[in-house]
């Protein structure tokens, strides 16, 4: 209960997903914490964290992460980005639990998997993600695909045929905190855009491509973001930005069953996204790379 609450964020949620009430999951951690010696904050992204001394808890992790992956009736925890999530993760693979699908960035994700809470996650910003030297993270990569210049569907750039770079300047674009991207916000910088702060703790459409209906400000998304963005349209104009969507599972775990028939799942969604998207490019062939 503690580790669902500290994934999904509410108490509400985390009860409904372990079968019981809040007043319940708040007994049962206050037990739990008291018993560890830790205290459960809420950070500056209103995310819960952990304070004190979490040996003993990180040792219970690992004991519950090996049984979800050795019991074939345990549920593994597959998180992903708001538009991965709907459009590759819905439904839910066999014998795996959805996600929240409201991260903003990749810290919080990272940290989940790293920390054994989740299992697996589907990331989708190829450029910042972990390279293939980190010791804790394997990067699978399931696709490739650009990343698509936005807008309302009534802004003025949006019918014109041949965008410049001296078009952006009149336009506020959106940007997520310095540091989020480091790649993929210099190539936006390039272009004159990443300037306008999106506030948000968690995703939400108000607070992102919300933000384009003053037709106006400029947005950003790949073909599957535009499935879920759906009042968006692309501008006619090349960011120079290739991105996709990534497993990503410790590395301990690479080779385990359950984690080679989700890639397999999710190689087939992908194929089939291709076959609607013409820009989406699979990276494996999912009928027989684990075979």
């Amino acid at each position: 209960m503690l580790d669902t609450l500290i994934w999904v964020g509410s108490g509400e949620e985390c009860a409904r997903r372990c079968f019981t009430n809040q007043s319940t999951v708040s007994r049962r951690n206050t037990t739990t914490l008291d018993f560890l010696g830790l205290k459960l904050e809420r950070n500056a992204m209103s995310e819960w964290e952990l304070c004190g001394d979490c040996g003993l808890l990180n040792m219970e992790r690992k004991v519950h992460q090996y049984r979800r992956f050795s019991h074939k009736k345990e549920f593994l925890r597959l998180e992903a980005t708001p538009w991965a999530g709907p459009t590759l993760a819905t439904a839910a693979p066999q014998n795996w639990t959805q996600g929240t699908w409201n991260h903003v960035g990749m810290q919080r994700p990272l940290y989940l998997l790293k920390n054994r809470i989740i299992d697996a996650w589907i990331g989708s910003y190829q450029p910042d993600m972990p390279d293939k030297q980190n010791p804790d993270f394997l990067v699978i990569d399931l696709c490739q695909t650009p990343v698509n210049l936005c807008a309302n569907q009534g802004h003025p750039l949006i019918k014109k045929e041949k965008v410049t770079r001296e078009d952006l300047d009149d336009f506020p674009s959106l940007a997520l905190p310095s540091g989020f991207f480091p790649k993929t916000e210099r190539i936006l910088r390039s272009h004159g855009l990443w300037s306008t702060s999106a506030r948000m703790k968690k995703y939400k459409p108000e607070k992102w491509e919300g933000r384009t209906k003053d037709n106006s400000t400029l947005c950003y998304a790949t073909c599957l973001g535009l499935e879920i963005m759906t009042e968006l349209e692309k501008i006619n104009y090349d960011l120079g930005l290739l991105s996709g969507e990534s497993l990503v599972v410790l590395r301990e775990f690479a080779n385990e069953k359950r984690i080679l028939q989700l890639l397999k799942n999710l190689g087939h969604r992908v194929m089939e996204k291709s076959r609607m998207h013409p820009d989406l490019t699979p990276c494996f062939d999912s009928t027989s790379a684990f075979d």
